[in-house]
């Protein structure tokens, strides 16, 4: 396939899955600096899943590992890819984001969403409940905090958050502040990126169910008077770029568990028995029974489904799947790497990839 180049309209983020490895971690994000990419997203996640596929490995602490990027890179932007408001108090992200984005310079990003069960379902003292209310109000607790002083302090009263008098006295660097994604999917977290988000960041579409879900965010920021092209419509996805078939199979297979946590895509996607079958990421409990039927289900989902959510193959293949999300709105890509693939996925999209899509010849 010949591909003409074309401008810079499409931003690269970088997500290796190389946990517990900390020092690997600092290793690939220093490769995706210099490799241009624009920003890396790490997850933040306490505890895993009993699995050989999904999450196998301990998860290392993303605050930890931010701070430790922040000072061993030189350009590129960092975020979590996402943070919760149960594990952590909304007073302490904004803290913490403002530490990092003066460790960095100006490099920070939030990512958060309403959180997954599985992250702190052990700590039997943590209740999760009225998940998006919840999120709304640590939002707008994070945006006071950012913007307080202490000759004008935030105040703020809410169903679980509430702040008197506050100012945190470190700002970030960037003003107003460092760009907000929201992670999630349903039509209330849809409309809470369209009232609070800089940007919305869901995990696996496919690009006709993004358009969709892209064209929804796009009518709703109009009823809080805001221009839609403001908020970045940004995706995750898995990629190996390979002409090993065994590798796209197994990077695919990982695919398929994500698409079996992932309720509301199947059903948007036509798969309504899968669906039904199957567990949300958002609130499974990873019992062996729930293991049952996400198996059952991923087994189940057509390959060409499969495919449709990841990005593979030979570089102009992975252009020509990027371009589909280019035009069904994405105009962020965060491209989730497995372990072993890592430094070859990063070395093809510095040479062939991210070239095409700033203009370079390739």
């Amino acid at each position: 396939m010949v591909l003409t180049a074309r401008r810079r309209d499409l931003r690269f983020g970088f997500q290796g899955i190389s946990y517990p490895d900390v020092d690997a971690t600092l290793a690939w994000a220093r490769q995706a600096d210099e490799a241009g990419f624009d920003f890396v997203a790490l997850p933040d996640h306490l505890f895993h899943p009993k699995s050989d596929v999904f999450l196998s490995k301990g998860a290392w602490d993303v605050d930890a590992v931010l701070g430790a990027t922040a000072v061993t890179t030189r350009r590129i932007r960092m975020m979590p890819a996402v943070t919760d408001t149960v594990r952590r108090h909304p007073a302490t992200t904004a803290h913490f984001i403002s530490t990092l984005d003066r460790l960095s310079h100006g490099r920070a990003m939030l990512g958060i969403g309403a959180g997954e069960l599985f992250n702190f379902q052990p700590l039997g003292d943590v209740v999760w409940e009225r998940p998006v209310k919840r999120l709304r109000e640590a939002l707008k607790v994070i945006r006071a905090l950012w913007s307080a002083t202490r000759e004008q302090p935030a105040n703020f009263e809410g169903e679980f958050f509430s702040l008197k008098n506050a100012w945190l006295g470190l700002l970030p660097v960037q003003t107003p502040h460092p760009p907000i994604y929201i992670g999630g999917y349903g039509p209330k977290m849809k409309a809470l990126v369209a009232e609070e988000g800089d940007g919305w960041l869901p995990w696996l579409e496919t690009p006709e169910t993004y358009r969709r879900a892209s064209d929804h965010i796009s009518s709703e920021p109009l009823k809080h008077g805001r221009d839609p092209e403001e908020i970045d419509r940004a995706v995750e996805v898995f990629t190996a770029i390979t002409k090993d078939e065994t590798e796209i199979s197994r990077i695919a297979e990982r695919a398929s568990i994500g698409m079996s946590l992932r309720q509301d895509l199947l059903r948007r996607m036509g798969y309504q028995a899968l669906a039904d079958e199957s567990v949300d990421v958002l609130k499974a409990e990873f019992r062996d029974e729930d293991w049952r039927r996400i198996n059952s289900v991923a087994g189940r989902i057509p390959k060409e489904a499969i495919r449709s959510v990841i990005v593979s193959g030979t570089p102009d293949q992975a252009i020509g799947r990027l371009e589909e999300y280019r035009k069904a709105g994405v105009k962020s890509v965060v491209l989730i790497s497995p372990t072993d693939l890592i430094y070859q996925n990063i070395a093809a999209y510095r040479d062939e990839i991210i070239p095409y899509f700033t203009g370079q010849d390739r």
